[in-house]
Parts: C-alpha cells; sequence; structure tokens
C-alpha cells in the first residue's frame, strides 16, 4: 500500500502544479512575461544652422564677433557681465583685432573654461 501511494504522490503534485500554474497563466493575458517600458529623453530639434543653447538669450545677434562688438554686446554672452566687456573692448584697443578667438584668454578674467562656454557664440569674423 505505501509503494502504491508513493508511486501516486509524484502523478498528484505534477498534476497540482500543472493545475495551478494553468490557472495562473489562464488569467495572465501575456501568458506570464513581464515587459519593462523605460521612457527616453527626446531630443531636442535644433536645425543644423542654429548655433544657440537654451542659456542663450533669444534676440542675441549670434554669433558676436570679437573685433566689433561693442561691451553692450558683448555682454549679453553667457558669464561676460559689464566688466569683462569692458576689458575685452579695451584689449582690443590696446592690442589691436584679435586673429583667432582663442586670444580672448589673453584678457584678464577669461580662462579656458570661460571660453569654452561661450566658444560657439563668438567669431572674430572673416
Amino acid at each position: 500500500m505505501k509503494n502504491k501511494l508513493l508511486a501516486v504522490l509524484p502523478v498528484l503534485t505534477a498534476l497540482f502544479v500543472g493545475l495551478t500554474l494553468g490557472l495562473y497563466l489562464g488569467r495572465n493575458p501575456t501568458g506570464g512575461s513581464v515587459t519593462v517600458s523605460i521612457p527616453q529623453r527626446q531630443a531636442a530639434v535644433v536645425s543644423p544652422t542654429d548655433t544657440r543653447q537654451e542659456t542663450d538669450p533669444p534676440d542675441a545677434a549670434l554669433p558676436v564677433n570679437l573685433n566689433t562688438a561693442d561691451a553692450a554686446a558683448l555682454s549679453q554672452l553667457p558669464g561676460i557681465g559689464e566688466v569683462l566687456a569692458r576689458r575685452i573692448v579695451d584689449y582690443r584697443n590696446t592690442h589691436g583685432a584679435f586673429t583667432a578667438v582663442e586670444q580672448l584668454t589673453n584678457v584678464e578674467g577669461i580662462g579656458e573654461g570661460k571660453l569654452d562656454a561661450i566658444l560657439n557664440q563668438i567669431t572674430i569674423g572673416g
């Protein structure tokens, strides 16, 4: 009798597991699979000719020409206030026209970081 019970027990266990699994899958329309969706950030659409960044003033005429801009125009650049703008104009008046935008680091108060921040917004002209 014990041998017959031991033989039937695995069959009953398999039936129980099968029925339980069948009920679960029958209730779950996805068949037991789980789908995880991660939202993606939308990239900003920028035309190839648009060099302005989000921090740029909307009415700024870009790029600003370092050789022709007055202090008011230069002070509109991010991180360039009235004092630095005046220093740029003074440097230009003392040393002549800029021949490369990198020369801007020769102006007191303008380092590589500040230059990198405005690099796409300045020019020295033709």
